[in-house]
């Protein structure tokens, strides 16, 4: 007869008649596969390729684009955004004639006649509503949710259609006229939108076609690119027509480049190494929450395993063999992983079927497909894994349990079988340390070099990035996977030394003590769950510290504290931008206390007409270069700057102190001052390209044929690096003997008194931005906002630890039954069981918790270099609160929940 018929007969009925034991040990491994579930559905329906072409393409079979070449040159099929074309000769997408083009029988309709829309700042009376235009042909035969009517009527010529987010901010409706306060274009407004691909958005829409506002200087050159939707007639091959159209100048992008982008991509993209690490840390992190369910699925098996011990001895006393009795237990464990993966599959399709209105509003747009991709398949197979191994030590010991010691319900452990348990834990966590070690030794150099540049990045405006070598970070991984497995070998006997301190300890702890001891089995993996919550808790919460303090040390201040600086937003030209900035700066002065307004003084020079008649402003901002050596490893923000006046307050707010005799008398002789030594060049200069003032008059061909400006330097250092302020100062008549002149639409800065009231810079910032022309900020100090995630972690690990805690109790409490009978029995007081019950929430997750604390403080000290922070920095407050208020807490939590009186039961000798 097979050996897995009657296992599957014993399973089920071992289920039945244990059905919360059942339904616990489901439930820790249906709950990820229902969030592996539900995260796929999510990706699958709103970032997958099915769900780009709908969003892009909607019914429509293809995107067609007619381009202002009259040829596309060595056309290839490629996805929408994988690059350009070579094109040949110019002409008016307008003169095509698509008919002509088009199989007959092919459906068109325009998406629009332009690839970009112009900005808009829209006002009712004194409200104001910052929006793009954009066209759609609305209502869509393609896309006929795209663009969704809520209220009046699509837009005709020269009106638009609003979202709902603009009508609610100018507070209009169908019928009402809004301005654009940037043309001063008066707008008819017929209805109200809902974009389904941008819900929050404040956009508006017209037809394709419609020229609702004239268009502006700031909105670049105008593209005449048309684009329309087709609907090819059947057996038209997509691909044949896109290579015939490219020889008109249109490009056609089938619907299978947006399904299978990937397979059209203009050039191959490689392998990255941060993508290597990338899936290796998720694959670490996905290995090592299996261990954690199979760890709590475990111990719940264990107990259920010990249950049905007599059973297993009167199969194995009818002539069972090993494999059979390990084919009743491993039977049963793959039952439970098969009913945990379907319901966790199930609860994962309801949850996102249920929530999707919240989806797509956390999404910000409508998630137009709903799909289930294969990596449901994997997580099933994981799920049923999971349960299959959770059954395998108690299916292997099973097996080795002589009938008679089965019969009798005799649990006979070996030293020598312990013994070696432990060893072999042991030799997985010293070499665990070992690896960390020698990996944590490769990165010290990288480290130090690291933490010397960081303690002058501050000062010269250069972003590092912490050193991330490959090698190093595998060995500190590996070591930290050995030394996991290793603890989780060596949890029983750490448990089983407990019981050496048992006698000094109270009634209750001299109880949990002993029960920790003798039911290993179901002890130490609730223990190594809980240490593994609490280690990769406090890794996070290291490298969060360590992030933390790296950014406060790299941290590069906008400005100075007790300042504003005032700057345009909207404006047509450089004139009205000054004349824009110049207003801001009038009302804000009048309400900052001892306001003091400092003169424009940034510098520019001027560009030839031709330039201007281009679309270019007629002063240009001019920007010295930085010879900074910066490698891959770091990024400069502002090293090189802009130029000014050398105005006494300006000079203070940057430098941070007034300029010594020697750096007045530099500015005397006609040099400048750099403010970090690395602007100046070998020929002790300060150089400049003035890249749109080419000589011939129009704009040079790349950087290296521009013309520059190299002055004398000397450095004048800051005390702290400032981004919005200038990099170089000179005298005036130094900036007029080389030709350059104020920038007028420049930012402007002004100083206000340091006890300023928070309502009365509030006041100064509101009076700035009047009208929404103008933008402005303040100087502020370094704010962390690490604090929040570290609060996330640490609630995590508590989360995890008072599950394993009450699984744990719990089934100590279905076990130990007999035993607390025979303590009432024998008089002890009721409150007995809520200590005994505190006490052992107390020893599992006080050895978890710390093991779990030293566990990650080791791996966070080796992978030290890698979070970034100029030394190695402990989260203290995160530490005491996993490695003590959580076990305390787990204590309280349980001797609250726990019945402190059990019925009497018989007890067998």
């Amino acid at each position: 007869m097979s050996v897995w018929k009657p296992a599957r007969r014993m399973a089920r009925r071992s289920i039945r008649r244990n059905l919360a034991r059942s339904i616990l040990i489901a439930l820790l491994i249906g709950l990820p596969v229902a969030v592996a579930t539900f995260s796929d559905v999510l990706y699958r329906s709103s970032d997958s390729p099915v769900a780009y072409a709908e969003r892009n393409l909607g019914s429509a079979d293809a995107k067609l684009v007619v381009t202002p070449a009259e040829r596309i040159k060595y056309f290839e099929l490629v996805s929408e955004w994988s690059g350009g074309y070579d094109t040949v000769g110019e002409r008016d997408p307008a003169t095509v004639d698509l008919d002509r083009l088009l199989p007959p029988g092919t459906r068109t309709e325009v998406a629009s006649s332009n690839d970009g829309g112009a900005f808009l700042l829209l006002r009712k009376g004194d409200r104001y509503a910052e929006a793009s235009l954009a066209e759609a042909t609305m209502p869509s035969a393609f896309q006929p949710d795209r663009v969704q009517l809520r209220d009046g009527k699509y837009p005709g010529p020269g009106e638009v259609a609003i979202t709902q987010g603009a009508a609610d901010k100018l507070r209009v409706g169908p019928g009402d006229v809004v301005t654009d306060d940037l043309t001063g274009t008066r707008i008819t407004v017929s209805g109200v939108v809902r974009d389904e691909q941008c819900l929050r958005c404040t956009d508006v829409y017209a037809q394709p076609g419609q020229e609702i506002v004239p268009r502006r200087q700031a909105d670049g050159p105008y593209d005449t690119t048309s684009t329309y939707l087709v609907d090819l007639p059947p057996g038209v091959s997509a691909n044949a027509l896109a290579h015939r159209l490219a020889e008109h100048g249109v490009v056609l992008y089938p619907r299978d480049t947006y399904v299978h982008r990937d397979q059209y991509q203009a050039w191959d993209e490689p392998v990255t190494l941060d993508q290597v690490r990338g899936a290796a840390l998720t694959t670490l992190i996905v290995g090592l929450g299996l261990l954690e369910v199979i760890l709590l699925a475990g111990a719940a098996f264990a107990v259920g395993a010990r249950k049905q011990v007599r059973d297993m001895g009167l199969i194995s006393a009818g002539g069972a063999s090993p494999r059979q009795l390990r084919a009743v237990l491993l039977v049963q464990g793959a039952t439970l992983g098969v009913i945990g993966t379907v319901g966790g599959v199930a609860v994962g399709l309801v949850v996102a079927r249920l929530g999707w209105p919240l989806w797509e509003w956390l999404n910000g747009s409508t998630i137009p497909v709903f799909r289930l991709g294969p990596e449901v398949l994997i997580a099933v197979v994981v799920g049923v894994l999971s349960g299959v191994l959770a059954a395998v030590v108690p299916a292997i010991g099973a097996a080795r349990r002589q009938p008679l010691d089965a019969l009798s319900g005799r649990f006979r452990i070996t030293r020598e079988r312990s013994r070696r348990v432990a060893l072999v834990g042991a030799l997985g966590i010293g070499t665990g340390i070992v690896l960390g070690l020698v990996g944590s030794g490769m990165m010290a150099s990288d480290f130090a070099a690291y933490a010397d540049a960081l303690t002058t990045a501050r000062l010269t405006g250069i972003s590092l990035q912490p050193p991330s070598p490959t090698v190093p970070i595998a060995l500190v991984l590996a070591g930290a996977v050995l030394g996991v497995a290793g603890l989780v070998l060596a949890m029983p006997s750490l448990l089983g030394l407990l019981g050496r301190f048992g006698a000094r300890l109270p009634l209750p702890g001299r109880l949990a003590v002993r029960d920790a001891d003798r039911h290993r089995h179901r002890t130490g993996p609730a223990t190594s769950a809980i240490m593994l919550a609490v280690a990769g808790s406090v890794v996070a919460a290291f490298a969060m510290t360590g992030s933390a303090r790296a950014d406060e040390a790299l941290w590069l201040p906008d400005q100075p504290e007790h300042t504003m600086r005032v700057y345009t937003q909207y404006g047509t030209d450089q004139a009205e931008n000054a004349a824009i900035t110049s207003a801001a700066v009038e009302r804000a002065a009048a309400v900052l206390p001892e306001a003091q307004v400092l003169a424009p003084s940034e510098l520019g020079y001027a560009i030839p007409e031709s330039q201007q008649e281009q679309g270019l402003a007629p002063i240009q901002p001019i920007w010295f270069d930085d010879h900074v050596g910066c490698d891959s490893s770091c990024i400069t923000y502002g090293s090189a700057g802009t130029a000014a006046i050398a105005d006494p307050t300006l000079v203070r707010l940057t430098l941070g102190r007034d300029l010594n005799a020697a750096e007045r008398a530099a500015l005397e002789r006609g040099e400048v001052l750099v403010t970090s030594p690395s602007m100046i060049d070998a020929d002790g200069n300060a150089t400049a390209s003035l890249f749109y003032k080419d000589e011939a008059g129009s704009e040079a061909s790349s950087e290296e044929d521009a013309p520059t400006l190299a002055l004398p330097a000397v450095a004048a250092p800051r005390t702290t690096f400032y981004t919005s302020l200038p990099g170089v100062f000179m005298s005036a008549e130094t900036a007029a003997a080389n030709g350059l002149v104020t920038n007028p639409e420049a930012t402007r800065l002004i100083a206000y008194a340091s006890d300023a009231t928070p309502a009365q810079v509030k006041a100064g910032l509101r009076a700035a931005r009047e009208g929404h022309r103008a933008g402005a900020s303040i100087g502020e100090p370094y704010h962390d906002d690490h604090r929040l995630g570290l609060l996330v972690v640490g609630g995590i690990a508590t989360l995890v630890t008072l599950i394993g805690v009450a699984i744990a109790v719990a089934l100590s409490a279905a076990e130990g039954r007999r035993e607390l009978a025979t303590l009432s029995a024998v008089g002890a007081d009721p409150a007995v069981r809520r200590r005994l019950a505190g006490a052992q929430a107390l020893v599992i997750s006080g050895v978890g918790a710390l093991v779990g604390v030293v566990l990650g403080s080791f791996v966070s000290y080796a992978l030290r270099a890698t979070f970034g922070a100029p030394s190695f920095t402990v989260p203290w407050a995160n530490l005491a609160g996993v490695g003590l208020g959580v076990p305390v807490l787990a204590a309280l939590v349980t001797a609250a929940c726990t019945r402190s009186r059990v019925p009497m039961l018989e007890r067998r000798a």
